[in-house]
Parts: structure tokens; sequence; C-alpha cells
């Protein structure tokens, strides 16, 4: 795994898009560093409680509300990792130039027109997503049953449109998060007033303010819920098995990671936090949901760690697995 470096990995990323000077360097290595460390202490127990308290549903059926409630659950405990992160963001990004965030824009707008193309090409054929969307069943279920795999193909032609939905979602979200930088870097506010920005925008990730992309978002993460509640429901007891063995291996290793602090041995530090916006203490009172653990791990080489502004370039809007992470460090997605 990849968690013991994610400050590493984090700064890597940082690096790659901001071209950051030696002190910013320092200041976002130390502030990684220390959020890892509040992170392994606080958060992982919970990751495993909540894998193995969807473990036992699976047993007993699961239907698409229990999907959402895991998804509601896993979003409040990744706005609190983002709540304790942002005075790390915000004392980095007021210290970012015009030029670094020129730079930053350039690399997104290249890569939204990969994306796009990709989106456009031939991974856009309904076939390639019905055989993507297998691929990840597969890989959670062993193997995948004709009447599965029938499930997966109406779900996909239920959403015909949704990876040029998804593709139109994270633009703006990276968008969204380019807009927040430079009004910190333009205004030069207090710590904890660009804190509180940020945070905004992250509880935005999950409840746009935009009635119609909250619209959307709410219809995907239905029509993802049936599915998962579907395949499980239709899972042999060996498929079941195999689920239920890849989720156990993931809440054992939240919990050796928990306990594991490597070279990190220091106690985690007691942090100030930046102010709960009222869309965070909206959604922070929420309970459960399907999703992935994409804490302080990283996606397709993007830091998660500054929220979903830079997520799958791979497309989940067929994903019918658990939509739990491949723990290779670099896993999170909605």
């Amino acid at each position: 795994m990849g968690y013991n470096n994610a400050d590493t990995l984090l700064l890597y990323a940082l690096d790659n898009y901001f071209d950051l000077s030696r002190p910013q360097e320092q200041l976002a290595r130390d502030r990684l560093r220390n959020l890892l460390e509040w992170h392994r202490a606080t958060q992982l127990h919970g990751y495993a409680d909540l894998i193995e308290a969807v473990s036992r549903r699976i047993g007993g059926g699961v239907t698409p509300d229990d999907v959402l409630a895991f998804n509601l659950e896993m979003n409040r405990r990744l706005l609190h990792t983002g709540e304790q992160a942002a005075p790390d963001l915000a004392a980095l990004a007021l210290t970012l130039q015009p030029a670094q965030l020129e730079r930053a824009a350039r690399k997104l707008v290249e890569e939204d027109a990969k994306a796009r193309r990709e989106v456009s090409g031939n991974n856009a054929s309904f076939e390639h997503r019905l055989e993507r969307a297998v691929e990840r069943a597969e890989e959670w279920f062993g193997s995948v049953s004709p009447p599965q795999q029938a499930l997966i193909r109406a779900a996909i032609v239920r959403r015909p449109e949704s990876e040029q939905w998804w593709a139109n979602e994270r633009e703006q979200r990276r968008t969204d998060l380019l807009k927040v930088l430079q009004r910190i870097q333009h205004e030069h506010p207090a710590p904890d007033v660009a804190a509180g920005w940020l945070c905004e925008y992250l509880a935005q990730l999950t409840e746009p303010l935009d009635p119609e992309r909250r619209a959307r978002m709410t219809e995907y993460r239905r029509g993802n819920a049936e599915l998962i509640a579907a395949l499980v429901d239709a899972a042999s007891a060996e498929q079941k098995a195999v689920l239920l063995k890849k989720l156990q291996g993931y809440a054992e290793d939240f919990t050796v990671l928990a306990t594991d602090t490597g070279t990190r041995s220091r106690p985690a530090p007691a942090r100030n936090r930046a102010p709960r916006s009222h869309a965070l203490e909206e959604v922070g009172e929420g309970a459960a949901h399907l999703q992935p653990l994409r804490s302080v791990l990283q996606h397709d080489g993007q830091p998660i760690v500054l929220a979903e502004h830079m997520t799958d370039r791979r497309g989940v809007d067929d994903r019918p697995a658990m939509d739990l992470p491949e723990l290779r460090c670099v896993e999170f997605r909605e």
C-alpha cells in the first residue's frame, strides 16, 4: 500500500500542478505529514468499522437505501477530513503566486481536453463501457453471471449520457477549485477565512448549490445504488464469499495501518479546525454510504486531499461494484 507514503505522493502531485518553491514545498511537507498522522490516529479504525458493518449486511440482503446510507456516511467522514485539511490547504494557497495558478490552469485544460477525447472516442462505445463495468464487478465478485451482466447492461442503457455528465461535473469541480484558489490569491484573506472558503467548496462536492447539478448527482447516486444492490442480491454464495473476503481484507488493512506508524511515531498533533460552514453542518449530520474510501489516499495520481477536483480519468458512471477503493494508494471517487 502507498498510505504510508501518501504525504510524499500528494506533495509530488502538488508540485506537478503548482511548481512549488522550496519554502512552499517544506510547508506542504510538514502540513501533509501532520494531516496524515491525524488521519491515521483518528479515521482508519472508523473505516474498518464501517466496512465490517457493510459486510454484516451482505448476508441478509442489500437494498438501494443501504447503499445510499453508506454513501452518505462516507461523505460525512470525508467532509470531516476536508475540514481538518482546510487550514493546511489555506496556508499553502495563501502563498501561491499568479504564475503558479496559471500553470495549474493550463494543466487542467490539457487534462480536460484529454478526458474529452477519451469520452468521445472508442472508450465511450457501449460495448467498451459494458466490458469495463463487468471487469470492475469481477474484481469484487470473482466472476459475473449472465443475469448480473444483464443487470449491468440495463443500467448502462438507462444512463446513456452518464459519462458525458461526469466529464462536465469533473470539469466544473476543477474550475470551481481554481476559482477559490484565485480568490484567495487575489484577496489574501485571513487564514481562517480562506479555510472557510475551502470548506464551502468541499461541502459542495457532495451537495452542489446549483439545483440542476444536485438533481443529476442524486439521480446518479440512486441509479448506482440500485445497480450495486441488485448485483449483491443476485450474487451466488461463492460470489458473496469472494466479496466478503475482499471487504474483510480492506478492514484488516485499515486496522493495521491505524496502528502501524512506521517512521512516523509522533502522536497526532492537536490542531485548530476551520469553522464549519452551514453546508457542512447540513451534510455532516447525515449517516452512511457504499462509497470509495477516498480520504488521504490518491486517485490516478491526483491528490484527493484537495477534494474531488482531480478525480478518476477512467469514469465511474458504470462502476457496478461496491465502489470501495482498490487500495493502490490511488483510489478515490464518487
